[in-house]
């Protein structure tokens, strides 16, 4: 007769269960058996340790787990799904950028309203999305679908100099004095670096022509589109492609 498993084991698993619909259903499909396992492995060890409260510390682990690792999954899931439908683009760009917020105080409205459980659902989520908005205030970096972010030289509505990464290239987009024009040139020259390491515009200037870098041409500055968030600065991935595919050297 095979033994009773316990009631706070039970009801763990039952939460994992549900929990796991933070991440996209392709993600559950590949990686979700074997994660229930690896977690119903781990309530079994955390209760002959710890009883039922180190089960509970498990699952407070795995759901702090969760809220770091589930955003960026659906991050890259909508940024594949408007990829090939750019008449999606604006929207998922919107939700992608006021989602969580805006889901926060739907949750909020409905905790008030009907379904108490959902009003610390959607404080979170509001706190979630406050924390990310002083985040970008403070210059940090966010996952945003369809944009790559950019380290700037100056504060420029358009960059006189940046750097990015493409896949496992790095490269340095640069714009030269024009005396003719009395200001700035038309175009970036792109130089790109194949390590990928990350870099910052203000300290790979002036460029080391016969150095790590090498030229890739030049682009024109009209063919890519930056968005400034706070004190942070993205390239959209579609106006990226773009300009580099038109490189010229």
């Amino acid at each position: 007769m095979r033994p009773a498993v316990p009631a706070t084991l039970r009801v763990c698993a039952r939460a994992y269960a549900w929990l796991l619909r933070a991440y996209p259903a392709r993600f559950r499909a590949e990686f979700g058996g074997e994660m229930v396992l690896v977690f119903s492995d781990c309530c079994s060890d955390a209760w002959r340790c710890g009883g039922p409260l180190g089960v509970w510390r498990v699952l407070g682990r795995t759901l702090l787990d969760m809220l770091a690792s589930a955003p960026p999954l659906w991050a890259e899931r909508l940024e594949e799904a408007m990829r090939g439908n750019p008449s999606r683009r604006g929207v998922g760009l919107w939700l992608a950028d006021h989602g969580l917020a805006a889901g926060g105080l739907a949750l909020v409205v409905l905790g008030a309203t009907a379904w108490p459980f959902a009003l610390s659902l959607g404080c979170a989520a509001l706190g979630v999305a406050f924390f990310a908005w002083v985040a970008e205030a403070d210059g940090v970096a966010l996952p945003r679908p369809g944009r790559a972010v950019v380290r700037t030289c100056g504060c420029w509505e358009t960059p006189l100099a940046f750097t990015v990464r493409h896949g496992r290239v790095a490269l340095l987009f640069s714009r030269d004095e024009d005396p003719d024009r009395g200001g700035w040139s038309d175009a970036y020259t792109v130089h790109q670096r194949s390590d990928g390491a990350e870099v910052d515009a203000r300290w790979e200037l002036p460029l080391s022509r016969e150095g790590e870098w090498s030229l890739r041409g030049r682009t024109p500055v009209a063919t890519l589109c930056f968005e400034h968030h706070e004190r942070v600065t993205y390239v959209t991935r579609g106006s990226l492609e773009r300009a580099l595919a038109c490189a010229t050297v």
